[in-house]
């Protein structure tokens, strides 16, 4: 899989993670497979390829800031470098990602992993992310964490979002990652290119997750979000006609629906957080919970993001009509 330019830059705040990593590096014990785990958005992937990239030699200002014009940069965004590996979902003649990561690719560290570093220093692959990995590709990673060679190091991506196998976290460090403040969201935004005052509202849609925000912005899903905060302002007379316009609204591109979903369970969020009744607090969550165990639900049946939504805002619906 190829790496794109605007995977490789500085990576904004995770300071505790990027400390332990180069203390890690410093003792000269470093351990061959590395759990980077939090939600999905947070410059995970990122890190992980500044690490990499690190220890592919590429040169910069500061140890984890190598930029898209050093020459080993270079040669892993074009694919060239041939101590590095990126596996990711690949995507079908249509150019839609597919559902999972091939076994076939992860099998194929073996033979990576077994070559000598042809440039000196290490082989790194990273896998983004285990959470799309079915139990057989789960499998053959265990087989390149059990018999690690020499100077081979493995990044794995988790998003939290699928059980991860006891037997892959015991054999990884792990660094636990999480959400980006408020501030270093919008840096991020404003350094890929986004006016400030844009890119404090787009922060808002995915607090904490530049790279989740940058997803679920443009016209699209703008519109899918209004018309779910139009929908939640008159759930007790929300009608079929009221529903449908929803569903056309968010259902127009895979950006406005991931927004729609979004800024439903960010609403939740907020009204169990701002509930003084622990009772009706509680029940709010449980909502929460189950939208987004509806959502996960869905996504790994590949079933119908709209019937999903639909579904979703019933619930909710069903929930505020309960408490009035």
């Amino acid at each position: 899989m190829e790496v794109s330019a605007s995977d490789i830059g500085p990576v904004v705040g995770h300071r505790d993670a990027k400390a332990e990593w180069q203390t890690a590096l410093a003792s000269g014990k470093l351990h061959h497979g590395w759990l980077l785990r939090g939600p999905r958005g947070i410059g995970k992937a990122r890190l992980a390829l500044q690490f990499a990239l690190q220890l592919l030699g590429a040169k910069s200002d500061t140890p984890l800031g190598a930029e898209v014009d050093d020459h080993i940069a270079k040669l892993v965004s074009a694919s060239n470098h041939p101590d590095f590996k990126l596996i990711r979902r690949p995507v079908d003649d249509k150019g839609k990602e597919k559902t999972d990561i091939p076994v076939e690719l992860v099998r194929g560290l073996a033979d990576f992993f077994a070559l000598r570093p042809a440039m000196g220093g290490y082989r790194v692959a990273i896998i983004d992310a285990v959470d799309e990995l079915n139990r057989f590709g789960a499998n053959a990673i265990l087989k390149t964490l059990e018999e690690p060679p020499a100077r081979a190091i493995l990044f794995l991506i988790a998003h939290g979002e699928d059980v991860l196998l006891p037997t892959i976290r015991s054999r990884c460090r792990t660094l636990q990652l999480h959400p980006l403040s408020s501030e270093d969201t919008t840096e991020v935004l404003v350094r890929g290119g986004m006016p400030l005052g844009r890119a404090e509202d787009v922060a808002k849609r995915a607090p904490g997750r530049p790279g989740r925000a940058l997803s679920l912005q443009g016209p699209d899903a703008d519109a899918a979000v209004e018309a779910v905060r139009e929908a939640l302002k008159s759930l007790n007379h929300l009608n079929a006609r009221a529903l449908e316009g929803l569903l056309q609204s968010a259902g127009k591109s895979e950006a406005a629906m991931n927004a729609a979903m979004d800024a439903l369970r960010q609403s939740l969020h907020r009204r169990a957080s701002r509930e003084v009744d622990p009772v009706l607090a509680g029940d709010w969550a449980a909502t929460w919970l189950d939208i987004a165990r509806l959502e996960a639900e869905a996504r790994a049946l590949n079933m119908d993001r709209a019937q999903t939504l639909a579904s979703a805002i019933q619930r909710v619906a069903v929930m505020a009509g309960a408490k009035t």
